[in-house]
């Protein structure tokens, strides 16, 4: 099954490969080629034991809202049924500098479990700041693997103007201008867009939402040429330094 499967979504985008191709090949459409792989690739075949297994470490993985300290929301809105949409970000070359750290002082901060809880902590500060209700992300995902609560799953966030309200922005946490983001990173966000879906907080039709200014240059290229998430099959949650 799983191997028809892989069969499937490579004639799936290799007939929109042909079709958009048709006339000139710089008219290729790749956000829709992109949008096509991603549904394939995050149906997946895992069997309901497999999913609950694996869901299961990963919701005892994350550091979850209190563990960093997030203050109450101003307000909740609920998602009015399951997200159709998975908006991806980075955080981008100023991802330290809410905390005054730059260059070897942020790497070393994004490296240290107690540093990115403080980080989280100031995001959410700076995101209330602006006017925000909470912090803007409904999940975020560190270098290590870790995944961080935000908002968290059934909630609307704040993350992408007009396209926030049936979808589910996951921000990964460094900078990807120039350098792709780490294999235990994609292997997270595979892993919790699975769960999403298990949980039905996610629609398995969901689009990837994303460009080359909302994850850096780097990262977009990647999910082109891997045509969605370049992630190791073997998989696990992140592992905690605790």
């Amino acid at each position: 099954m799983k191997a028809f499967n892989i069969f499937l979504c490579m004639t799936m985008v290799m007939a929109l490969l042909v079709q958009q191709s048709a006339g000139w090949w710089f008219r290729v459409d790749w956000e829709k080629i992109i949008t096509v792989a991603a549904k394939c690739y995050l149906a997946g075949c895992f069997s309901k034991q497999q999913i609950g297994e694996l869901c299961e470490g990963v919701q005892k993985a994350m550091i979850k809202r209190e563990e960093w300290q997030a203050t109450e929301p101003r307000q909740v809105l609920g998602v009015n049924g399951m997200a159709n949409n998975i908006i991806l970000w980075h955080t981008g070359p100023d991802t330290c500098k809410v905390m005054g750290l730059s260059g070897s002082n942020c790497q070393r901060c994004i490296q240290d479990e107690a540093c990115m809880k403080q980080l989280l902590a100031t995001f959410q500060a700076a995101d209330l700041a602006e006017g925000k209700d909470d912090i803007k992300y409904n999940f975020l995902i560190g270098q290590d693997g870790v995944i961080y609560e935000g908002r968290g799953w059934g909630v609307v966030g704040q993350h992408t103007n007009g396209q926030n309200l049936m979808s589910v922005g996951i921000g990964m946490i460094g900078d990807f201008t120039k350098s792709e983001p780490s294999q235990a990173s994609q292997n997270a966000l595979k892993n919790l867009i699975t769960c999403g879906q298990a949980a039905e907080a996610v629609s398995r039709s969901a689009d990837f939402t994303t460009g080359p200014e909302m994850t850096g240059k780097a990262f977009f290229e990647m999910i082109k040429r891997c045509n969605g998430l370049c992630t190791d099959q073997k998989t696990s949650p992140g592992k905690r330094s605790n």
